[in-house]
C-alpha cells in the first residue's frame, strides 16, 4: 500500500509527464496500467503521474518495424491483429500465459518493463523477437535496447514511449515453468532463430526469472549458429544452455533448479521451432 501518497498528477504530453517525474524522482512513480503499483508497499512514494492521457496505446506498421504504445494492454497486443499477422501465433499464445485474463487487460507493455521485474514473460518474449524501446529522458526521445534499458542505472526514469518490433521473419517460441497456471515465472526462455538452407543462421536465446532480470545468452547463441535443424538440434540447444547458464538462488528456487529448468525449456521451444520451419 502507497500509504504517503499526497499528489496526483495526470500530465497531457510526454514531456509534461518526464517534467512531473524530474522535479521529484525519489518520491514519484509512473501509472500506467496499474498491476505493479496497486501490490507496491512504500511510504516513500508521495506522487504518483498517470500515463493515460497519453495517449500511448496504438499500435501502427511500417515498411520494416510494428510500433507499439507503451500504454497498449497485454491483452490487446496479444490479439492485434497487425502483430498477429507478423508474428503468426508466438505472442498470442505467450502473453495468454501472462497472468489471468482480468491482469492481461489491466498490465501495459511499457508497465511491464519498465520496473526491471526478473520474472517478465513480457521482457522475455521482446528481447527474443528482437525488439527495441523508444523512450524520453534526459536528453529526449531515444532509441534503445531493452538489455541497455536494464543497465541503466536505478536513479534514472526515463519515460517508455513505444516498444518496436522488427519484421525480420525469425521464427520465435516460448517456454515458461511456474507453480501455478496463474503464478510468476520460475523461469522462462525465449528462443528465436533465422533458419537459412535447413541450418540456423543466428539465434536470440534469452532466459528470465534467472533471477535477475531476462537477458540473452550469446555465447548460447554463438554456438547455434550453423547447426543442422533436425531432430538432434533440441538436445543439442539443451546441453548449451544448461553448460552456459548463468543465474542465481533465491526462495523460489536454486541456481541448479533454475539451470535444469532452462534447458529443458530451451529444449522444448527448440522443439517448437523445428516443427515449425521442417
Amino acid at each position: 500500500m502507497l500509504s504517503n501518497v499526497n499528489e496526483y498528477f495526470r500530465p497531457e504530453t510526454v514531456e509534461e509527464a518526464f517534467e512531473l517525474m524530474q522535479r521529484d524522482r525519489d518520491h514519484s512513480i509512473f501509472l500506467s496500467g496499474g498491476t505493479i503499483v496497486a501490490l507496491m508497499e512504500s511510504s516513500r512514494i508521495e506522487k504518483i503521474i498517470d500515463l493515460k492521457s497519453l495517449r500511448l496505446d496504438t499500435v501502427s506498421i511500417t515498411e520494416d518495424e510494428i510500433v507499439v504504445g507503451a500504454s497498449t494492454t497485454v491483452e490487446s497486443f496479444r490479439k492485434d491483429p497487425l502483430i498477429r499477422r507478423e508474428f503468426g501465433d508466438f505472442f498470442y499464445d505467450a502473453f495468454s500465459l501472462v497472468g489471468s485474463w482480468q491482469i492481461r487487460n489491466m498490465a501495459t507493455i511499457g508497465g511491464s518493463i519498465a520496473p526491471k521485474l526478473g520474472w517478465s514473460d513480457v521482457s522475455t518474449c521482446l528481447l527474443a523477437a528482437g525488439s527495441s524501446l523508444m523512450i524520453y529522458g534526459v536528453d529526449g526521445y531515444q532509441r534503445m535496447l531493452i538489455s541497455d534499458y536494464f543497465s541503466l542505472p536505478a536513479g534514472e526514469k526515463p519515460l517508455i514511449t513505444h516498444a518496436i518490433l522488427k519484421k525480420d521473419g525469425w521464427f520465435t517460441a516460448f517456454e515458461k515453468f511456474s507453480k501455478t497456471t496463474f503464478d510468476i515465472a520460475t523461469v522462462n526462455v525465449g528462443l528465436s532463430i533465422r533458419p537459412e538452407h535447413g541450418r540456423i543462421r543466428a539465434a536470440r536465446v534469452v532466459c528470465g526469472s534467472r533471477p535477475q532480470y531476462p537477458a540473452r545468452f550469446e555465447s548460447v547463441e554463438a554456438a547455434m549458429v550453423d547447426l543442422e535443424i533436425n531432430d538432434v538440434m533440441p538436445s543439442i540447444v539443451r546441453s548449451l544452455v544448461y553448460e552456459s547458464f548463468i543465474g542465481g538462488s533465491n526462495m523460489t528456487a536454486s541456481f541448479e533448479y533454475r539451470k535444469h529448468l532452462a534447458s529443458v525449456l530451451a529444449q522444448r521451444a527448440a522443439e517448437k521451432l523445428k516443427g515449425m520451419i521442417l
